[in-house]
């Protein structure tokens, strides 16, 4: 008798997607047992709070766990994952440098659905204002890259806040505690005149 299974292709892979609190709990639990869940998030109720999380705002349970950093009694997103929601929800993003020295900036541009516009930036200034320049850690080795975190960040919160629910991303979490010193007025309405002095347009 022949052992040989026959595999067929051309089904549609579709994720696993819980309809229950039990589903959820008995997936965090397989999730937590195979060892592979980030290292931010430890225990089946963590992971299964992060799953939750993700189902509200579009993410499937593996992504949702993949993408989530823990921390601050919140749960952060990977600022990587945000544009992935935006895009599947007809938002658009567009982000860049410019400028030099003192003014060099991060900007980033949401466009929702309707076209409305929402831009937001994050200069050297602001980061030397907030503290993060040349901080230990990624804002030293990755400077450029944590200001476009920044910049995204803020737009995609007043741009998209119908799609993210007030969501941080785990960049700034980790930059800043308690939560509060991160909810500051250069979030909301970043200085015009810096967005000026580059050039933007």
């Amino acid at each position: 008798m022949s052992n040989i299974v026959e595999l067929k292709s051309g089904g549609k892979i579709s994720p696993i997607v819980p309809t229950s609190i039990e589903e959820v709990f008995r997936l965090a639990n397989a999730i937590h047992k195979s060892g592979l869940a980030p290292n931010g998030i430890k225990s089946p109720e963590q992971i299964t709070i992060a799953i939750m999380h993700g189902m509200e705002i579009g993410l499937p349970p593996f992504q949702a766990v993949r993408e989530n950093a823990g921390g601050n009694g919140r749960p952060p997103l990977l600022g990587d994952a945000v544009p992935a929601l935006l895009w599947a929800k007809s938002f658009k993003l567009r982000e860049w440098m410019a400028g030099d020295g003192e003014i060099r900036c991060a900007f980033c541009e949401v466009t929702r659905p309707d076209g409305t516009k929402i831009e937001r930036a994050f200069s050297i200034s602001d980061a030397k204002t907030a503290r993060l320049w040349g901080k230990q850690g990624p804002w030293q080795q990755f400077p450029e890259r944590m200001m476009q975190m920044r910049a995204r960040g803020y737009a995609c919160r007043d741009g998209a806040s119908d799609v993210l629910s007030g969501l941080y991303f785990a960049e700034e979490m980790h930059d800043t505690a308690p939560m509060r010193d991160i909810t500051t007025r250069m979030e909301i309405e970043p200085p015009a005149r810096t967005a000026k002095a580059v050039g933007a347009e």
